[in-house]
């Protein structure tokens, strides 16, 4: 799976050719097959892999919670995809999103409470990459991705951020034109956070 998105903290709207943009700077280029979701504020799209399995790894339930997760493989028994990782969600929050259930790199969007989370359990083999400028927080699973979100202009590379191995990220956007309170919450990981990045308690 390949995916990448923005969250804007100015308030802007998400722009369908800018995560068309990130997408394409993938080292394998721009998918025929692929899943986009725009939602005010975020914005997201994605693509599996098309050897593995072709399901979307896009999915948007009836309440309007958007998951992003890997379609496969298999693991413990449990497919790995989005749908299971919603379920997975929506009975435990975002700490079951690190059980073997789920096994993969997972985003979520919660519009209701304009909320995104970021999982990678400790068995992910996918990476999670952000960075932020202030007015907008990117993410993919390649770094490319993640730094076309730039416009070419000038950044800081110690604002590039990997997820670790069993951590969860969440990024509340309380309202339009207003800067977001950031958690960062780890287990077992002693990655430092980057700047504009600055970890909370527990909520």
């Amino acid at each position: 799976m390949t995916v990448c998105g923005l969250v804007r903290l100015d308030g802007v709207d998400v722009r369908r050719a800018v995560l068309t943009t990130m997408l394409a700077s993938s080292a394998s280029g721009l998918p025929a097959a692929r899943g986009v979701h725009t939602d005010g504020v975020f914005g997201a799209v994605s693509a599996a892999d098309p050897d593995a399995d072709p399901t979307s790894p896009i999915v948007v339930d009836d309440a309007g919670l958007v998951v992003i997760a890997d379609p496969a493989p298999w693991a413990a028994g449990v497919r790995r995809s989005a749908q299971a990782s919603a379920a997975v969600y929506r009975a435990g929050g975002r700490w079951a999103l690190l059980g073997p259930a789920t096994g993969t790199v997972t985003v979520v969007w919660e519009p209701a409470r304009a909320r995104l989370v970021f999982a990678r359990p400790s068995g992910a083999r996918s990476e999670l990459i952000t960075w932020s400028d202030g007015r907008l927080l990117a993410f993919g699973t390649e770094i490319d991705q993640v730094l076309s979100a730039a416009g070419g202009g000038l950044f800081r590379p110690t604002w590039l951020r990997r997820l670790g191995l069993g951590e969860v990220i969440t990024v509340a956007v309380p309202a339009r034109r207003r800067r977001p309170a950031l958690a960062a919450v780890r287990q077992r990981t002693g990655a430092a956070t980057a700047p504009g990045l600055a970890p909370a308690g527990c909520a």
